[in-house]
């Protein structure tokens, strides 16, 4: 499994680089104007300039996060990276109408099928076109590629991608009202979890995959996105490793999880083809010994909810998460 599954995790390269942004709410404001013209100016990931002349209305989105947030705030694309997986992985913002254009991979997008699209602006992350391809993209349509990830700021990044895809559409308005949406889903679940006697319970959250007989698991710490979001409902991360610099992840073994407290509530990323949890591991001697197991606190979440996405995927997943913690 490669961490591109679990970005941007979704599906094709684990190795796959993207790089964080700036560390302050201030500075994750979007850096966007429009004139007295119209005309929209954004500086990007890159510290670009990127100016339209209008808002946009056909847009190529070549990152899953890019495809669900333009959806969100009302515009269906014109081409996309990777439809079939992001049918697979993401249920918040479905595609619908003329079908759009295959662009080709994330990472990998089609010069010949964007242009296909016809889009007045192609939107990605930081490394969702290879450089080399990245001048002759720019002859198509406008480039604006945003940062893919923060570990000091998940929450502001997030927001800020957002708000600049609304920028980019003249969807300023909307994207408020989302924002104010997702705020109350937030406050709701928390209220949740507090009602319920579960504020300060201790939880995980992994994905757990097989490479031949063995079993591995992505641990989602406090610095990853799907971490900060379950950390406001008043929850406490038991996985103590702070994870990687880009994403908040840590690889771990079965026997890594004997660390953990015995009421810990262990959720995990159940989008999968198999279900480990009761196929291989109800065979592993170190997992039915493990104290949260033996107590009955293994839950299957985010199925079908992209936890890297922006606000329609992230107020799915404060509701999964407050559901199967009380439920």
């Amino acid at each position: 499994m490669d961490r591109r599954y679990f970005i941007a995790l979704g599906a094709a390269t684990l190795a796959y680089p993207l790089v964080g942004c700036g560390t302050t709410e201030e500075a994750m404001q979007p850096q966007a104007s429009t004139s007295a013209a119209g005309t929209i100016t954004v500086t990007d990931g890159r510290g670009k300039q990127v100016r339209l002349a209008k808002p946009a209305s056909r847009v190529v989105t070549l990152e899953w996060g890019n495809t669900e947030d333009l959806i969100t705030l009302g515009v269906q694309p014109a081409g996309v990276a990777d439809i079939k997986g992001y049918r697979g992985w993401v249920s918040s913002a479905a595609i619908s109408g003329t079908p759009p254009v295959d662009v080709g991979l994330r990472g990998e997008p089609s010069l010949e099928s964007v242009a296909e699209a016809k889009p007045d602006l192609i939107l990605g992350i930081m490394d969702s076109i290879p450089e080399s391809a990245m001048a002759q993209l720019e002859k198509i349509a406008p480039v604006v590629v945003l940062k893919g990830a923060d570990t000091k700021a998940p929450f502001e990044l997030m927001r800020h991608n957002f708000t600049t895809t609304a920028k980019l559409l003249g969807k300023d308005a909307e994207a408020g009202t989302i924002l104010a949406e997702l705020d109350a889903r937030i406050n709701a679940a928390r209220a949740k979890v507090e009602a319920a006697g579960k504020a300060g319970a201790p939880y995980v959250f992994a994905y757990i995959y097989e490479t031949g007989n063995q079993i591995g698991l992505r641990m989602h710490g406090v610095r990853s996105q799907p971490g900060y979001f379950v950390d406001q409902l008043g929850l406490k991360n038991a996985w103590s490793d702070p994870g990687d610099d880009q994403w908040g992840l840590s690889d771990a073994d079965i026997e890594a999880l004997t660390k953990l407290p015995a009421n810990t509530e262990f959720l995990y990323w159940g989008n999968a083809d198999s279900d480990p949890v009761n196929g291989t591991l109800a065979k592993n001697g170190v997992w039915k010994g493990l104290g949260f197991v033996r107590n009955g606190n293994v839950t299957k979440a985010a199925d079908k909810i992209w936890v890297y996405g922006g606000p329609a995927s992230m107020g799915q997943w404060v509701d999964d998460v407050a559901t199967a913690i009380t439920g």
